[in-house]
């Protein structure tokens, strides 16, 4: 039996949603709401998508688009990468690597979704693992370089 830490010990198990048929203004403002950067995208009762701030602002501002008539099916990404919450923190991390995404949601084995689990968990099990302190990786989990904040100006 292995000490690895468990999906279910990191994941965020409040899970933010927002129905497919929404605008992008209406996800931008119950992101902006409910503090998170991204929605798990329902129709009706079941997930059938994610939509992220990358996913708004590369597929709506960048293009010039009008957020009060783009829908979120039409910039949300699918499919779905789902793990379970028994899977392993690696299992996690190499399920983004092997995608390229920095989400992955936590399937409850009926089709629903019991949680999310983000890079910035994955980074905050990892230092605590290795004894970083909660001030430095809260700060790293949360870092985001943009053009006026980053070193590139």
């Amino acid at each position: 039996m292995t000490d690895e830490p468990k999906v279910a010990d990191i994941m965020e198990k409040k899970v933010v949603t927002i129905d497919l048929d929404k605008n992008a203004q209406d996800a931008a403002n119950e992101m902006t709401k409910k503090d998170v950067d991204s929605l798990v995208v329902m129709k009706e009762e079941a997930a059938v998508g994610i939509i992220t701030e990358k996913d708004l602002i590369s597929k709506v501002i960048a293009d010039g688009l009008d957020p009060k008539k783009v829908v979120v099916r039409d910039v949300m990404s699918t499919p779905l990468i789902t793990i379970r919450p028994q899977a392993t923190v690696r299992q996690a991390a190499e399920l983004m690597v092997e995608y390229e995404i920095r989400r992955v949601l936590v399937s409850d084995g009926t089709g629903g979704i019991s949680g999310i689990v983000t890079a910035g968990d994955l980074a905050k099990t990892v230092a605590k693992q290795r004894s970083f302190s909660e001030e430095t990786v809260s700060a790293v989990s949360q870092l985001e370089v943009s053009p006026s904040r980053g070193p590139y100006q």
